[in-house]
């Protein structure tokens, strides 16, 4: 059984053009990094780019019906769809966990949701509780350099503290980030392994395997038995080319740590059918039974399905 851990947001053209709008509109950094754009140097530029971005992400949203066409495509049996909220630090647009949960409702069997919560907002450790009680979503999903918080800050406690009573995943965004608004190395391993220190029973589910502090993040993850990492955001073909950074991941994710590892395909951020991502993960040097627990079985059991 695949399991796309974590697939995108949910295939509604609002919810395209509040993701897209963030990330390659209001995030200084990311369309100067992919697409080699010039720096937005005023306020004004910034605001253009997240109208253009937002329109352009509007007209290319896939139809539900698409998006379950796709997993099909793909063999994926159940798919991860997420909302990310960090209006108050960015002043931008975010998709309802209500319309997350009302998308999942139409097939709970082939997707699950994941709750974005802003940090910043009083009632954030209740919206964790109603997005997990109320609305059935399967976890929370944060972005501390979004969110301008620290990952160990006071603000995320109040966050992790409701996930782990409520026995739901963290999903947490690691590794580097290309935002000229936040400091790189926000996603550093050594935050989530200060989480992990006060919050033992919480599972962690690192986002983008941490990278390019890949070998940190599979000491942090072998130190603590409720750590998870997820690849999502990058090309498996990749993490064969030595200079890469990736040796960590597949000689520990072989090894002591394969029932640790996630598949997630990102596919709006990549560009790349979630088919092709797991056709690179079959092609990887490394045992059948191993790719089997890293597209599937792993995410089964973070979930509480297995």
């Amino acid at each position: 059984m695949i399991v796309d851990a974590l697939a995108g947001c949910i295939p509604d053209p609002d919810a395209f053009a509040a993701s897209e709008a963030t990330t390659l509109g209001r995030l200084r950094g990311y369309a100067e990094h992919f697409r080699g754009d010039d720096p937005a140097r005023t306020y004004e530029q910034v605001k253009e780019r997240v109208r253009t971005e937002g329109d352009q992400a509007r007209a290319r949203a896939p139809t539900p019906e698409q998006f379950f066409a796709m997993l099909e495509q793909a063999g994926i049996a159940l798919a991860g769809v997420y909302a990310e909220h960090y209006g108050s630090a960015l002043g931008v647009d975010t998709t309802p966990n209500d319309a997350v949960a009302a998308f999942v409702a139409r097939d709970p069997t082939r997707v699950f949701g994941v709750a974005g919560i802003d940090p910043w907002e009083p009632d954030s450790a209740r919206e964790v509780d109603r997005a997990v009680t109320e609305l059935g979503l399967s976890g929370v999903i944060l972005s501390p350099f979004k969110q301008r918080a620290a990952p160990e800050s006071a603000r995320l406690a109040r966050i992790y503290g409701r996930c782990e009573a409520l026995g739901v995943p963290l999903y947490l965004h690691t590794g580097i980030n290309w935002s000229y608004d936040a400091e790189y190395d926000v996603g550093h391993p050594r935050g989530v392994d200060r989480i992990a220190l006060a919050f033992p029973d919480l599972k962690i589910v690192c986002l983008h395997a941490g990278w390019p502090w890949v070998l940190d993040m599979m000491m942090v993850a072998w130190r603590h038995r409720n750590v998870f990492i997820d690849i999502s955001a990058h090309r498996p073909r990749h993490f064969t080319i030595e200079a890469a950074g990736w040796s960590p991941l597949l000689h520990y994710g072989s090894r002591m740590l394969s029932d640790r590892i996630l598949f997630g395909s990102t596919w709006t951020l990549l560009g790349i059918s979630p088919a092709e991502l797991i056709a690179e993960v079959r092609a990887l040097p490394i045992a059948d039974a191993v790719a089997d627990r890293w597209l599937g079985a792993n995410a089964l059991r973070v979930l509480g399905r297995a």
